[in-house]
């Protein structure tokens, strides 16, 4: 969720003229959202923790949309090993902290087990929230970590994204007109329209220029967002207008200038928060029960406070180092390595999957 706009290869993210700052407040605010929505404070509103992480697609349509838009076919391998390690290596903490922490609790059955295959081929999207109904109580935790579908989608767009923006022929991976129809198609069947909305509006950026910048485009994308959150407010349906909110939202905040340190942790810290909420939870609920606390308000303030703390000191500690060796540590052999490593895992969720529901339908 990390990428900004580049002009020339992949990676160049330096100039001020290529960094939407705004973006890692967004980010912090969008990864709390989720927290607070899964703690039940957002009750207002069931939908809020969802639609945060709807405006989290449509960024990464529009980023990653915008940075392959630049990229050279002979730059793919590094574009994948950069999102390898931008991604996997804080989500795989994520789910060995969790599969740990399950270790303890739970009992490993057949199906404790295919949940967390599901999650470390990143297929849990596609095969692992359809069983929440049934099967909750048999995954890791009692299903706590179910957020990860949505890291497992963005694995997904990663590795079609660059197969019709970089390898197909222009003409067809590039055009305004056919991103426009798989916009609608994926709208139409409310399948990850916000991500495909967010790749559309980087095409057409790509085509006709920063028409975001443009001032009535934001007014029109402050209007957007308005009249869609009035249609939240009056219950119209949400799969619709989610999409639509989400990139206009995005729009708004795509304004480019220089990244501050305050903001480089603010949106480092996002991810960890996204994924490693659950541990101050577990944390606090358990002292808090152990010691005779029934204060709910001290229960959630204290777990929203531990969870930044514990989200600051794995980004400081852990991605950030990462982020730092990522060009020393790259070679042509470790890139391709990942491309084959991304394609294989997913390719075997899929067949693994495949096969259980047929077996068991």
């Amino acid at each position: 969720m990390q990428p900004q706009r580049s002009t020339s290869s992949v990676g160049s993210q330096s100039r001020a003229d290529n960094y939407y700052p705004w973006f890692d407040w967004l980010r912090l605010a969008l990864a709390g959202a989720v927290l607070l929505g899964h703690e039940g404070l957002i009750a207002a509103w069931p939908d809020a923790a969802n639609f945060a992480v709807q405006v989290f697609f449509a960024m990464s349509g529009w980023l990653i949309g915008g940075l392959l838009l630049n990229t050279r076919k002979d730059e793919l391998p590094r574009f994948y090993f950069n999102r390898a390690l931008r991604i996997w290596c804080p989500y795989f903490l994520a789910l060995a902290l969790l599969v740990s922490a399950s270790l303890l609790r739970d009992s490993v059955t057949a199906k404790w087990m295919e949940i967390v295959f599901y999650k470390a081929t990143f297929v849990y999207n596609l095969f692992g929230t359809p069983q929440l109904a049934t099967h909750v109580q048999e995954m890791p935790l009692a299903g706590t970590g179910s957020h990860f579908w949505s890291v497992n989608a963005e694995e997904q767009f990663y590795l079609l994204a660059p197969l019709l923006l970089v390898l197909a022929p222009p003409r067809f991976g590039r055009s305004v007109v056919v991103w426009i129809a798989l916009a609608l198609l994926a709208w139409v069947s409310e399948t990850y329209a916000s991500i495909v909305f967010g790749v559309l509006a980087a095409v057409v950026m790509h085509k006709h220029g920063a028409f975001h910048e443009n001032h009535w485009t934001r007014v029109a994308a402050a209007l957007v967002a308005t009249l869609c959150a009035a249609g939240f407010a009056v219950g119209l349906h949400y799969e619709s207008l989610a999409p639509i909110c989400s990139i206009a939202v995005v729009l708004l905040f795509a304004v480019t200038g220089r990244q501050h340190l305050l903001g480089k942790i603010a949106g480092g810290m996002s991810f960890p928060l996204y994924l490693n909420a659950w541990i101050a939870v577990f944390i606090c609920h358990a002292l808090f029960k152990r010691i005779g606390v029934a204060n709910a308000f001290v229960n959630h303030a204290a777990t929203i406070v531990l969870s930044l703390i514990i989200a600051a000191a794995l980004y400081w500690n852990f991605d950030r180092r990462i982020l730092e060796r990522r060009k020393k540590i790259y070679t042509p052999r470790r890139a391709r390595a990942a491309i084959a490593i991304a394609y294989t895992s997913v390719a075997v969720g899929i067949g693994v999957g495949l096969f259980l529901a047929y077996r068991h339908p």
